[in-house]
């Protein structure tokens, strides 16, 4: 091998990448070998080609797909081609952030979500639970990931009963049901009286429970999924598990209460 000339090694080392890397791009017609021993089948290289393989480990470090790499390594490339396909992947990367900035904060909001739990969990509160009467709207699901929209359909049609026939909004009282096999039933309501003479909404009984379990913040918490995890985390030490139709109490003044029939936990 003349001293001129490099190994698949050597070339591999000089760009920071993979021999198998290599051969991937040689199979694709990104970069071919000066030279291959018709005997050994041994790549050589020339030393000018490794600028070629560095070009390319970099383009595809900031993401560039390999035939768009093909392009902008062309002979044929021209100054307008080149403004597209930057332009292109400048837009990609934008979105890229927007997406990882969207997931940064919904990780922040449910780190604060568990720790306001787990402040809370001290404050759990055994014992029966009163049954309830509600005036207001339902609506059915088939999974627990439909149970946000649900509620974002039916809360507006309560608060504006309540402005219309209250002149202010009241308590909001949220169950979810999930008893049956195949659905969940979702109420959103009031428990306040006055909401009766409103025909558009029908009264809703939410049995009591010998055994319960209630929490209070003073604040309605980051997410009320992970509140009850934090909650179901927290029982379980005491061989408890929340069960049946769970309660979300929301006061005019902002205190929320999430309260749950409790069972005991099965050995496993």
């Amino acid at each position: 091998m003349g001293d001129d000339m490099l190994s698949i090694g050597e070339i591999a080392h000089a760009a920071g990448v993979s021999r198998r890397m290599l051969r991937h791009w040689e199979s694709i017609g990104l970069i071919a070998p000066a030279e291959v021993d018709e005997f050994s089948g041994y790549r050589r290289y020339a030393v000018t080609q490794v600028g070629r393989a560095r070009a390319i480990a970099a383009l595809r470090a900031v993401g560039f797909g390999l035939e768009t790499i093909e392009v902008l390594l062309g002979p044929e490339l021209k100054q307008q081609r080149l403004v597209e396909l930057l332009r292109a992947r400048e837009g990609e990367l934008l979105a890229e952030i927007d997406t990882a900035s969207a997931r940064l904060r919904e990780v922040r909001s449910r780190l604060v979500a568990l720790q306001e739990g787990n402040a809370t969990m001290q404050n759990i509160c055994l014992g029966p639970l009163n049954p309830l009467r509600l005036v207001g709207l339902q609506s059915r699901v088939t999974d627990e990931s439909e149970i946000g929209t649900a509620v974002s359909a039916l809360l507006p049609r309560i608060r504006q009963r309540e402005g219309q026939l209250m002149g202010a909004d009241a308590g909001i009282v949220f169950t979810y049901d999930g008893t049956a096999e195949e659905e969940f039933v979702v109420s959103v309501g009031t428990l306040s009286p006055a909401m009766l003479e409103d025909e558009l909404l029908h009264v809703i009984g939410i049995p009591g429970a010998e055994h319960g379990v209630t929490v209070s913040f003073d604040a309605p918490p980051a997410s009320a999924a992970d509140m009850w995890m934090v909650l179901d985390s927290t029982l379980e030490k005491e061989g408890l598990i929340t069960t049946n139709i769970y309660r979300q109490l929301l006061d005019a003044d902002g205190t929320t209460t999430f309260q749950a029939p409790v069972r005991s936990r099965e050995p496993s």
